[in-house]
């Protein structure tokens, strides 16, 4: 005997289809969308963010990449590019957003560091990355924070795509590129005071 099927059985199976599909679409719509997370951040609840792992990694010199090139305008209007830098300075470059909580735990020790570097006359650069952020709102986050190291705004969070694979792509990460631009060293999450000064200081020696 062949089994009825209801007019009821039919529609129910065609609504879980649809309802499987429309699920499938929201979760790849999520996974797709680099900046979900700078998005819901930016919204002043921190709900979404995901800090990073705190990885450090130091690269030999003969294993590191090309140069890099960073450009861009900083929170105060002026036009910087590492390359100034080349054959001159170490540069620690620090990604960054006010929206992102362990950015702004990280700050006094990132100060303490460019502090020291500049009172010890070291050929160190500190430049960040205002990452996803009008330039507004991280100007006057620079001035509540006292932060005194330059920062390049990045509205649009293209800027960090000129290191391609060797930098995280989320806020807080900080890169240690040699005199020669190269990267030389990086962290993926907050960074301590005594790690980054001794990345730095084995950066300087290599």
């Amino acid at each position: 005997m062949t089994p009825r099927t209801t007019p009821y059985a039919g529609w129910r199976r065609r609504a879980l289809a649809l309802t499987s599909v429309a699920a499938l679409l929201a979760l790849g719509a999520c996974s797709s969308d680099p900046n979900s997370i700078a998005e819901q951040a930016k919204k002043g609840d921190q709900k979404g963010y995901i800090a990073g792992n705190g990885a450090i990694e130091q690269i030999p010199a003969d294993k590191r990449l090309d140069p890099v090139t960073l450009e861009g305008t900083t929170l105060d209007g002026r036009q910087w590019s590492s390359t100034r830098e080349r054959g001159k300075q170490v540069v620690v470059v620090n990604l960054w957003g006010s929206w992102c909580p362990p950015c702004i735990e990280e700050i006094p020790d990132l100060e303490k560091v460019w502090t020291d570097v500049q009172a010890a006359g070291k050929p160190v650069q500190f430049m960040g990355i205002d990452f996803r952020e009008d330039p507004q709102r991280g100007a006057a986050f620079v001035k509540t924070q006292k932060m005194t190291y330059p920062s390049l705004t990045d509205e649009s969070g293209v800027l960090i795509l000129a290191f391609g694979r060797q930098a995280p792509t989320s806020p807080p990460s900080t890169l240690v590129l040699d005199k020669e631009g190269r990267v030389a060293a990086r962290a993926n999450g907050a960074v301590s005071a005594a790690t980054l000064r001794g990345l730095i200081d084995d950066v300087l020696e290599s």
